[in-house]
């Protein structure tokens, strides 16, 4: 049976994924500035609107629930305005809060962003970044026992501000230990995974050197310095992470695969107008993630997962690329070094091992 990239990006619907990370609210506090104030010689903003949607792991969640999967999402917020303003926007983006926990001594983690004429003057941040309680830590475990068994994949989107303790991660590696699930990784301490056996981890350039203890590298402009660097550190950074693959995400120039035994493959941005790129990754992480989960090709999810990212750099703000919005881009001749058939299956449908052309 032909499966082609539009009956894909359809069996999206089918899926179930669990989302596990830090819940953030990113607030857009939109005016006018046309004056400098008298006391300092910054701009006075005058605000005339502000608009609430889902940030950090929310934000993937978010995604995955516009590319049409079924998503349990499981965070901590506080009690707060903050809290609530998150879960009416998540809410509102169709997303169920029934595992999005409450602890009344933390405060929920924010970024506003002052905004004048589609320009950014100052991004304030606040929010608990301690570890969670203890009992919120063991409610956590508990809902993952309740909800990982019949999911197709569970994403982890860790920013390092307390959710994912050391308990949380050892209650995650005893389920992958037990019924091994697909398992996606974006984290800033990708090392504190390795004992998790992820099938997929996704650092960015940056976070890739800092892996590999090389930060200087970072300063390298040139794509295709990048990208060899990354190929002559496959095999560190896989066994670093220990994960199957390591995607490297290399912004507007596409994306680096990692496997073991399998040359570096390079996949290439999708040609856009760039506004901003707050949330591209979490796109990206989310039509992957999916792709996968619908037993896709890695080189088909990663290029799949790039065309979705290039819908929300095109954006501004924290944005979504949703199911119809992809099956639009699919059918444009941007995609044409994409096959329409994307694999084939044998007579019990399962994919073929034959490679994409």
């Amino acid at each position: 049976m032909e499966m082609t990239l539009p009956a894909l990006v359809h069996s999206f619907t089918d899926r179930r994924v669990v989302v596990l990370g830090e819940a953030m609210l990113d607030s857009y506090l939109m005016g006018s500035a046309d004056r400098l104030c008298q006391e300092a010689p910054v701009p006075v903003v005058t605000l005339s609107d502000r608009r609430d949607v889902p940030g950090g792991a929310a934000n993937v969640a978010v995604n995955l629930r516009a590319l049409g999967a079924q998503v349990s999402f499981l965070s901590v917020v506080g009690e707060d305005e903050n809290g609530d303003r998150l879960r009416q926007a998540l809410a509102h983006c169709g997303v169920k809060i029934d595992d999005l926990l409450v602890q009344t001594d933390r405060q929920t983690l924010v970024k506003q962003r002052i905004m004048a004429a589609s320009q950014m003057v100052v991004r304030l941040d606040q929010g608990s970044i301690e570890a969670i309680a203890l009992e919120m830590e063991q409610q956590l475990i508990d809902r993952l026992h309740k909800l990982v068994p019949s999911c197709d994949a569970i994403v982890i989107s860790d920013y390092s501000y307390g959710l994912l303790t050391p308990r949380v991660l050892d209650a995650i590696a005893a389920l992958q230990a037990t019924a091994p699930k697909l398992l996606v990784v974006d984290s800033k301490r990708l090392a504190s995974y390795r004992s998790l056996g992820a099938t997929v981890v996704k650092p960015n350039y940056e976070e890739a050197c800092r892996l590999l203890a090389d930060p200087a590298t970072t300063l390298t402009t040139a794509v295709e310095t990048r990208l060899e660097f990354m190929a002559r550190h496959r095999e560190q950074l896989l066994n670093l992470t220990g994960a199957d693959m390591v995607i490297v995400t290399l912004d507007t120039e596409g994306a680096v695969i990692l496997q073991r035994q399998q040359a570096p493959q390079r996949i290439q941005a999708k040609p856009t107008t760039c506004r901003q790129a707050t949330g591209a990754g979490d796109t990206f992480i989310s039509a992957l993630t999916l792709a996968l989960a619908s037993h896709a090709p890695v080189t088909i999810a990663a290029e799949l997962a790039v065309t979705a990212a290039a819908v929300v750099i095109a954006k501004e703000g924290t944005e979504t690329c949703s199911a119809e919005e992809l099956q639009t881009i699919l059918n444009t001749p941007m995609m044409h070094r994409i096959p329409t058939s994307v694999w084939n299956n044998d007579a019990e449908g399962n994919p073929s091992t034959q490679e994409v052309a």
